[in-house]
């Protein structure tokens, strides 16, 4: 890639936006609820036990759906993937990954939009998208 004045100033332009962002109240709420979760001893542990529990299920699932034990081995899985869920603090931080990523994507939406309104936007997850994608497919929500 040649970088010339152009190039140059789109970069600084990427670096001041990244900069708005990370000084957002979205932003802040997301590294604040990433820190609780992270210094949460029961949200810890119980991310321990459900990697424990997957790894195990991963390990058995290899020989296919009918090995003995499977059934109990998912059983344990999604029970401790409920607790896991349960934790206030993992749950505070997947609300606040939530609405950054929403953030990320409106902003997404808005530089592809300033081109076209047919240029494609990968949104992060389309069973949360509220906004009608121009793709042509069902595959957003309306």
């Amino acid at each position: 890639m040649i970088y010339n004045e152009e190039t140059l100033h789109l970069v600084q332009l990427c670096e001041n936006l990244s900069e708005t962002i990370c000084e957002s109240l979205t932003f802040q709420q997301y590294e604040n609820a990433r820190n609780e979760m992270t210094l949460d001893n029961s949200a810890l542990t119980a991310k321990a036990t459900f990697q424990k529990a997957k790894e195990s299920y991963e390990e058995l699932s290899r020989f296919g759906e009918y090995a003995p034990g499977i059934k109990e081995q998912r059983k344990a899985l999604y029970q401790k993937k409920r607790q896991l869920d349960l934790c206030e603090s993992v749950a505070n931080f997947r609300q606040a990954e939530t609405q950054l990523q929403e953030l990320l994507d409106s902003i997404c939406q808005q530089v592809a939009y300033s081109f076209s309104e047919d240029v494609k936007v990968d949104y992060g997850n389309p069973f949360f998208e509220t906004t009608k994608s121009n793709c042509g497919g069902n595959c957003h929500a309306s």
